[in-house]
């Protein structure tokens, strides 16, 4: 019965988790259409907080398609600066180190 209730505890902490990663990837996703900034923050920050996650996978993906769009519209420095933090593992603030 006590095991039950510890399995039920961490089934609870795991969906909460899970909810709070796709919460924050929501919450970027709408940012993203008004403000681009702000969405790029908050992919870094599912990607730090969640590294590993699906979310986290998704938020790398949308930076990239962030990235991509930058470069097109001829913002090359803001471009670089994202791919740069992309391939060097920088995303979400870590140096790669």
């Amino acid at each position: 019965m006590i095991d039950d209730l510890f399995m039920a505890d961490d089934i609870k902490k795991q969906d909460s988790k899970t909810s709070a990663r796709q919460a924050m990837l929501k919450m970027a996703r709408e940012w993203e259409k008004t403000k681009v900034q702000h969405a790029i923050e908050g992919y870094e920050a599912v990607i730090e907080s969640y590294l590993g996650s699906e979310e986290a996978q998704e938020a790398k993906e949308s930076l990239l398609r962030i990235a991509q769009s930058y470069e097109k519209e001829g913002k090359k420095e803001s471009a670089f600066h994202l791919y740069k933090k992309l391939a060097f593992g920088r995303a979400g603030g870590h140096d790669g180190r």
